[in-house]
């Protein structure tokens, strides 16, 4: 592992720097700390020679040392992450978490500045227009415009630290943590968490857009503890979201699994 960790050197002077240079919080080492700690084997490690994800953590380095001239450094970092990752998950025997551990370990990249930056604006965009349609909807007489929420002489701006780019981020860590809670996890299950996250966010960030346009509109400031206090808010809905999520998952597997031993049973 130690070995492997060596052959992507040049990535780990890129990754310290992205971390300390302002743009991206350092909580993406949590997600990697987060991947070791579930999958971290009882019974030590194992080389097992015969293991397919061995053969993609060499597919993928060697991918990389083919496209290391051409790839940005964050894409470098995505595919060194995710051949690091088939290593160790062959290496401590998570193969049955695979999926989630994988998925971790990519979210460990420092890439939250790098979402701002390309997919800030149209997540500001959506997160207006729905909120302006629950403002509305509540009775409101608000107009969008581009990112804004203008009603009558009070014009409140979706900035980028609302675009909910952080806590997308934030919500996809959670999502595999209970993932990796499980006793098996498949690509297709985790597939389809993951792309139950992002409603999930936008729904909830569009609920905190829209408190935060009545709160900012009152006739009195509101105290400053309130805007991070309906952050928040609009986080433990997505947290509890997921975990309703993952509940709702848990009993259609149990239900399905004596299914599974009908004809068995039937059988002479």
């Amino acid at each position: 592992m130690a070995a492997h960790v060596a052959c992507f050197w040049p990535v780990w002077g890129w990754y310290i720097e992205r971390l300390d240079d302002g743009s991206d919080e350092p909580w993406a080492v949590m997600a990697l700390l987060a991947a070791a700690a579930l999958s971290w084997p009882r019974s030590g490690f194992r080389l097992r020679e015969r293991d397919g994800l061995l053969v993609d953590a060499a597919a993928l380095t060697a991918c990389y040392a083919v496209l290391v001239p051409f790839m940005p450094p964050l894409l470098r970092a995505l595919v060194a992450m995710s051949a690091l990752a088939c290593t160790w998950v062959s290496l401590s025997g998570a193969r049955a978490k695979a999926p989630a551990v994988i998925c971790l370990v990519a979210l460990s990249v420092p890439v939250i500045a790098t979402l701002q930056f390309y997919a800030g604006y149209p997540l500001r965009a959506v997160t207006a227009a729905g909120a302006t349609c629950l403002l509305n909807l509540f009775g409101a007489d608000v107009v969008r415009a581009g990112t804004t929420m203008v009603a009558g002489d009070h014009t409140v701006l979706v900035d980028a630290p609302c675009s909910g780019v952080r806590m997308l981020w934030t919500g996809s860590a959670l999502c595999c943590v209970l993932a990796c809670m499980r006793a098996q996890v498949s690509w297709a299950a985790m597939t389809l968490a993951l792309a139950c996250v992002v409603p999930m966010v936008l729904l909830a960030n569009m609920l905190r857009a829209a408190l935060l346009f009545l709160l900012e509109t009152a006739s009195h400031p509101p105290p400053e503890f309130l805007h991070s206090l309906v952050g928040m808010l609009a986080f433990v809905i997505v947290g509890v979201s997921l975990l309703a999520f993952e509940a709702a998952q848990a009993r259609w597997r149990r239900r399905r699994q004596p299914h599974a031993f009908e004809p068995a049973l039937r059988s002479p």
